[in-house]
């Protein structure tokens, strides 16, 4: 079973990572990325191609600063807060450079190749709201639902066996063909990364 992150943010590959099934780098790893802004990019990978995908990816995005809680504001210079405020894709960890773009197209090979075989794809909400990503007035942080379910529909001709996992607030939990892990709001993103990897490590040992 592979583990594989569709965002929102870096709790999901942090909880891999520390239930040690985070084998490979993955193309929302490390990211800002909302369910709507995952399911574009996923549409476009499958019907345009890979080259289409990093080309939405890498540009359109403007320098920010943090300024915590994640809270950034504009500025001219060059940083590693880098965003696109039409679609909420947050790259805060990288500079979009020529290297990173060859790096964004392996992962995106490697999500293609991946999830014709046995995965599991998670999405967690942000620990509470006031830790949603925020960006110059615009809150990305919401219910996934939607586009969740139409990534799961554009994934299911590719692999019937496809299983997508929310960990969500309570209150947004449903019924339907998601796997739901509903949760109360935690402190700090590190907690729901907890509730992640106690999940996979169950089932894990399940498997």
């Amino acid at each position: 079973m592979k583990y594989i992150s569709l965002g929102l943010q870096c709790s999901v590959p942090e909880g891999i990572k520390r239930a040690n099934q985070r084998h490979y780098s993955y193309p929302f790893d490390w990211l800002w990325t909302p369910s709507k802004t995952t399911y574009h990019i996923l549409y476009i990978l499958i019907h345009q191609g890979i080259d289409a995908a990093v080309e939405y990816m890498t540009t359109g995005y403007t320098y920010f600063m943090y300024h915590g809680n994640e809270r950034y504001t504009s500025v001219d210079n060059v940083t590693e807060s880098q965003m696109n405020t039409e679609t909420g894709l947050g790259i805060t960890h990288f500079v979009i450079q020529d290297d990173y773009k060859m790096k964004l197209k392996t992962r995106l090979e490697r999500f293609l190749k991946d999830i014709q075989t046995d995965t599991t794809l998670l999405y967690a909400d942000a620990a509470r709201p006031e830790l949603n990503y925020y960006l110059n007035g615009v809150e990305y942080g919401v219910d996934a639902t939607e586009y969740l379910l139409k990534i799961h529909e554009l994934l299911y001709p590719i692999n019937p066996r496809i299983k997508i996992v929310y960990f969500c607030w309570k209150e947004r939990q449903k019924e339907n063909i998601l796997h739901y892990v509903p949760f109360d709001f935690k402190p700090h993103w590190n907690d729901v990364s907890d509730i992640i990897h106690a999940y996979i490590r169950e089932n894990v040992c399940i498997e």
